[in-house]
């Protein structure tokens, strides 16, 4: 990376933008974006809270700059963007549908832990199957989705251009892993179970390939909560309106955990390179040009050498 660009951005509206130098500002920097990646194999991790809008990014950056889009979990009407190579696409498809399932059934334990805990002390047999289901099920989510990375990983150089990832082994790790052992109200994820998730870490990740760029997006917890109830996922429903408790919690614990991830994952040395940060709740890339832009230009910034800008 050029020595003189900051490892860390955090995007801001540029607010003298006037109108009829919008579609050339946006323009020109897709362009710029689309021949850099188009020629420089990069691979970029999106990552951030359930509802920050992972997904909707990647899908933009698809179709804006020719990369590749890869998604952890089945979207009706889009999946995968695979350019050039069809024949991954049964084998992403299984895997993805493989870790929707098991999130559906993580959400059911969590659900059914919190029930039995407000009719249940934790000496009563029921307490304690309840807490036996959700750690099984809090490790089964956990190999469900590194099963998932791995491939996405082993694929990714592969492909033709470059490649943009709706999520990350390492948030998996070092957000939700944290979360789930150390946040709660008792542990979901027991310590070997953790452990079971470093070695795993350690010997299936090290040699793969490691993003070029890490894109944080990071929000208040009520925003990410409306967004959470407005798009109502299958795996996400409850009863009435309102977003289940267990999720709920999650998110919450979640948001300590991301403010500490980047330092988390340079200081353990699995990822040393730029970092975008948007707070979506401030920069809304999806209805409002300026603010996607913005986006643009700071990836831009970070990625690309000012030479090749020129």
């Amino acid at each position: 990376m050029n020595p003189q660009v900051p490892e860390h951005l955090q995007v801001r509206e540029d607010p003298s933008i006037k109108r009829h130098e919008i579609a050339h500002r946006l323009t020109t920097v897709e362009r710029r974006l689309l021949t850099y990646l188009g020629k420089h194999q990069t691979l970029i991790a999106c990552c951030g809270n359930i509802g920050a809008g992972k997904s909707s990014l990647v899908k933009l950056l698809a179709y804006s700059t020719g990369m590749n889009a890869l998604f952890e979990l089945p979207d009706d009407g889009f999946e995968d963007h695979i350019a050039q190579n069809p024949s991954l696409f049964p084998l992403l498809a299984t895997a993805k549908h493989s870790a929707k399932r098991t999130l559906g059934r993580y959400y059911g334990a969590i659900n059914e832990f919190i029930q039995v805990q407000q009719r249940s002390n934790d000496a009563s047999p029921d307490w304690q199957q309840a807490k036996r289901q959700l750690e099984h099920a809090a490790l089964d989510i956990q190999h469900a989705y590194l099963d998932l990375r791995k491939m996405q990983l082993q694929a990714a150089p592969h492909l033709s251009a470059s490649t943009c990832i709706d999520g990350s082994p390492l948030a998996d790790r070092y957000a939700f892993c944290e979360v789930l052992h150390r946040d709660m109200d008792v542990p979901y994820l027991t310590a070997d179970s953790l452990a079971v998730i470093d070695r795993r870490l350690d010997e299936e990740f090290r040699a793969l390939a490691r993003p070029g760029l890490v894109i944080l997006l990071k929000s208040p917890v009520d925003y990410l909560l409306r967004n959470v109830r407005d798009r109502q996922r299958d795996e996400e429903k409850s009863n009435d309106a309102e977003v289940p408790e267990g999720l709920a919690r999650l998110v919450r614990a979640l948001n300590g955990r991301y403010d500490q991830f980047v330092p988390n994952i340079r200081s353990t040395g699995w990822y040393r390179g730029p970092v975008l940060e948007i707070d979506v709740s401030e920069i809304d890339f999806v209805s409002n040009v300026r603010h996607l832009i913005a986006v643009y230009e700071g990836i831009e910034r970070l990625l690309v050498p000012r030479e090749f800008r020129a």
